[in-house]
């Protein structure tokens, strides 16, 4: 199954690779407008790509019967072609990147305001992905589209601003068995996974809020690095750069 990559090649002398994994009603197009060029000024080849059925890659019109276990298998083979990368997933993709993690040791893992290793009843993250259908319908853009319901929840805005409207017609459905998995399914024994992790949130996101960056954190017996004014959609915001820096000084920690 052909995957879609988005590639950034190292300016100056490399220093390593990062590849990102997006979320779930996504692809790799959110990180094309920032990430990946400033991450190859910094000496890295950056790579992002799309899970089947998403984007360009292939299985769109099977996505509904796709898993996060197929999910992690797209990870597996992307990262097979790269040497020693750190992997950035967000949201969905991060937890896509924990059930890797749980097979598998990496040189570094980010969880971007990832999805919690387990669910957490009564927390926003949950009641939205108990709606999966709801944002299939307002991803078809001649059906349904409700642009303040979008910027509320993939992008967590107030409807009244409209300042990153143009990125909106981008979301598109998600696999309805992955959406429905990510309500019970939970990554086993966080404690021992090997790899180190970094945990980062953003305090007005209202698909992964606060309460669930802290519980990731601690799973993985950490602290999480907070940006308190921005939204789930940290590597579009206005302080993106912030973020990636922060990334940057991780990959900087880590043993070479």
């Amino acid at each position: 199954m052909r995957l879609e990559l988005a590639t950034a090649s190292a300016l100056g002398a490399r220093r390593g690779t990062f590849v990102f994994l997006h979320g779930a009603w996504c692809w790799n197009w959110y990180f094309k407008p920032f990430f990946l060029p400033y991450f190859a000024t910094h000496g890295f080849d950056a790579v992002a790509f799309s899970l089947r059925g998403h984007g360009g890659s292939d299985g769109r019109a099977h996505l509904n019967g796709f898993s996060i276990d197929d999910y992690v298998d797209d990870l597996r083979r992307v990262l097979a072609t790269v040497e020693r990368p750190v992997v950035v997933g967000h949201s969905m993709g991060g937890f896509v990147l924990q059930t890797y993690l749980t097979q598998a040791t990496l040189r570094g893992a980010v969880l971007l305001a990832s999805a919690p290793p387990r669910p957490m009843p009564g927390l926003l993250v949950k009641s939205l992905l108990a709606q999966p259908l709801h944002l299939i319908r307002a991803a078809r853009p001649k059906q349904d589209f409700n642009r303040d319901m979008l910027r509320q929840k993939m992008f967590s805005r107030g409807p009244e601003d409209t300042s990153m409207d143009a990125y909106l017609a981008n979301v598109q459905p998600e696999s309805t068995r992955v959406a429905a998995s990510m309500l019970t399914r939970r990554i086993l024994h966080p404690e021992a996974i090997g790899t180190p992790v970094q945990v980062i949130g953003a305090g007005r996101d209202q698909m992964v809020p606060p309460e669930a960056v802290a519980l990731t954190a601690r799973a993985y017996r950490t602290k999480p690095v907070m940006f308190d004014t921005m939204s789930h959609m940290l590597m579009l915001e206005a302080g993106w750069r912030d973020v990636a820096d922060t990334i940057l000084r991780f990959e900087a920690s880590l043993p070479r």
